[in-house]
């Protein structure tokens, strides 16, 4: 009895109170659905924009019989086109690869470095950068380019970046006669992968460099017996 007393006498509370504000509460709900389904409809159109940004590399990649200048600019315009999709960040480095294979490296720096500048935290950041230091190199700024594989050596550990980059490195000093810098690094990369190509080309450098190094000096022979010393006179 008295359980239904207290039934009783929170029915009475409870749908007065929503009584009173039906409209409120369902004003509340409208909102609530409406951000779900606003929710719903975000997501939606990320994952069309990812698979739209998808089928248009796809048909870029399909037709790369282009010359190369018209090439890059399909993938950059991809880039443009689906900003925020990790399929942009693959078509505004791909763009950059392009522009460098093909020599223009001016635009290919500009490209790297816009990519390096946008996606700072890309699973590809590290090969964006690498890619700034090739197109510096082969512009002549030495100086820079070294700044630049320097930074990868010391931000990025994947090892196919940092072979690379210590492989730019040694090139850089070789030419720049820093004979020993250059022997340290391409010792090194023939060390870390000695079956790779890279490894092997290395390998091949520092066998060629260590022969242009001067020979230290022979050790004399020991003695082998007590010395003799002449007769007196």
């Amino acid at each position: 009895m008295q359980s239904q007393d207290t039934e009783s006498l929170v029915y009475f509370k409870i749908v007065p109170a929503v009584v009173a504000n039906k409209n409120r509460i369902i004003g509340g709900l409208i909102a609530v659905v409406l951000v779900i389904l606003l929710v719903l409809f975000l997501s939606w159109e990320k994952d069309q924009k990812e698979i739209n940004a998808g089928q248009a590399f796809s048909q870029v990649w399909v037709a790369s019989q282009s010359n190369p200048a018209d090439l890059a600019s399909q993938y950059l315009k991809i880039a443009d086109d689906y900003s925020g999709t990790q399929t942009a960040q693959r078509a505004q480095l791909q763009g950059a690869a392009v522009l460098f294979a093909a020599g223009n490296y001016a635009d290919a720096q500009t490209q790297f470095q816009k990519f390096a500048d946008t996606f700072p935290n890309s699973a590809l950041i590290s090969t964006a950068v690498l890619g700034v230091a090739s197109s510096l190199e082969a512009l002549g700024k030495t100086d820079a380019a070294l700044d630049a594989y320097r930074k990868v050596l010391d931000t990025y550990t994947d090892e196919p970046t940092q072979l690379e980059a210590k492989f730019g490195s040694a090139r850089i000093y070789e030419q720049s006669g820093k004979v020993t810098d250059a022997l340290r690094y391409y010792q090194e990369i023939a060390h870390t992968a000695p079956s790779s190509a890279l490894g092997q080309q290395a390998s091949l450098k520092a066998v060629e460099l260590a022969a242009t190094l001067p020979k230290a000096p022979a050790a004399p022979a020991p003695m082998t017996g007590i010395p003799t010393l002449p007769p007196s006179k």
